[in-house]
């Protein structure tokens, strides 16, 4: 993957990606390579994972761009697109800690969905794409945001970075204001 190649060498970071391995079955030749990139942008680890498939297995594991915070920051997270039946549920119902925001559910901790929920700049940037963006219950020390359709050029890539910073930003001010 050039796109990934290229930004980890602006960035002054760490490529990687392993020798391409064949494999025949009975449906055809399949063929897989592991690439990882790392790199530090505005004091932020940043690491970016692929299994790369091809050949006659049709399905492909999806980048995985992973923020790294210094710890554990306790909270949960959730953002992906709203379905038409979450959208209609929350019209009826309200929850506190599930926000449907113009075409993506916001879920999770309830200061921090509403803080990214207010923010602006990052719905707009939301909007543009088709991400799944999460904080995992068991290690909350780090970000996860997962591009439905891989990364198109550097300027997307740059763009999922910038989400994930601006997540980084607000979990950091939501910790802030519980004086950690």
């Amino acid at each position: 993957m050039t796109i990934l190649k290229n930004f980890a060498k602006k960035q002054n970071g760490y490529y990687e990606e392993n020798d391409v391995k064949n494999v025949f079955s009975h449906i055809g030749r399949m063929i897989y390579q592991p690439k990882k990139a790392k790199f530090i942008i505005g004091g932020s680890k940043i690491s970016i994972n692929i299994d790369e498939v091809g050949g006659a297995i049709p399905t492909a594991e999806p980048f995985r761009i992973m923020l790294h915070l210094n710890k554990a920051c306790g909270n949960s997270l959730e953002i992906y697109p709203a379905s038409f039946m979450e959208k209609i549920f929350q019209k009826i119902f309200s929850f506190k800690n599930l926000k449907v925001k113009n075409k993506y559910v916001f879920k999770g901790n309830e200061k921090l969905t509403e803080l990214l929920a207010k923010e602006k700049s990052f719905l707009t940037q939301l909007q543009k794409q088709n991400i799944y963006i999460r904080i995992p219950k068991e290690n909350t020390s780090k970000i996860i945001l997962t591009p439905t359709h891989g990364i198109e050029n550097e300027l997307q890539l740059a763009a999922f970075i910038d989400l994930l910073k601006t997540v980084e930003a607000k979990i950091k001010a939501e910790n802030d204001s519980r004086n950690y």
